[in-house]
């Protein structure tokens, strides 16, 4: 067997291992939902595993909403990330990234090491968890908060990922400054020069004495 095709195997052998944890790892959460922060943190244990770019042919992505959908500056393509899907028992947090051709009307997966973690209501903007936003900066998609909920609690997030169409990475950004509170669903677009993003507004839920409100 050549280079190559011990290459396969071992990525097949991994891919093989992501699942069973995966799988583990869903069957655990119906168990222990009020763990957010240790679930949060397996399923991050779970994405840094991924060593590398994998991309796979695939039907189209499974129902879901608060997803960020933005157009490739570039290519006839859509690029899907995250969003959640309830089942009317349970809640499902994607960090999923998918790339739609319009004009082949094809879907392709594309599983990238060290996503930013399950979140849905995000923001993207395209130069580009639930209700997080995405935008188009340039050439990279940038990713900013959202939140991950279960029945009994929920965390927000502030935080910023960069997804970057030419080398197919995320990264984490720190930007300098005061960065604004935890959100989802906030207003988020990219200045005209495409240096910066400017976000607006919010969307927070408070947590009374008598659970979620």
């Amino acid at each position: 067997m050549g280079k190559k095709g011990k290459k396969d195997k071992k990525v097949k052998g991994a891919e093989k291992t992501a699942a069973k944890m995966e799988k583990k790892v869903s069957k655990r959460s119906k168990k222990e939902e009020e763990d957010l922060e240790a679930l949060i943190a397996e399923f991050q244990l779970l994405d840094a595993k991924k060593t590398q770019v994998v991309e796979n042919t695939c039907p189209p992505p499974s129902p879901r909403l608060n997803a960020s959908l933005s157009a490739h500056p570039e290519k006839d393509e859509l690029i899907l990330f995250g969003g959640e899907y309830y089942n009317g028992n349970k809640t499902y947090l994607y960090n999923d990234l998918f790339f739609y051709n319009i004009k082949k009307n094809t879907w392709v997966k594309s599983d990238v090491p060290n996503p930013p973690p399950r979140r849905c209501a995000h923001q993207v903007t395209a130069a580009t968890l639930s209700g997080h936003r995405m935008v188009l900066c340039k050439r990279q998609l940038l990713v900013f908060g959202g939140f991950h909920e279960s029945t009994r609690d929920y965390i927000y997030y502030n935080d910023v990922h960069s997804f970057n169409l030419d080398t197919f990475t995320w990264s984490r950004l720190v930007p300098s400054g005061s960065a604004p509170s935890p959100r989802s669903a906030c207003q988020m677009s990219a200045t005209p020069d495409g240096t910066g993003v400017i976000i607006y507004g919010r969307l927070l839920q408070i947590q009374s004495q008598e659970g979620l409100g």
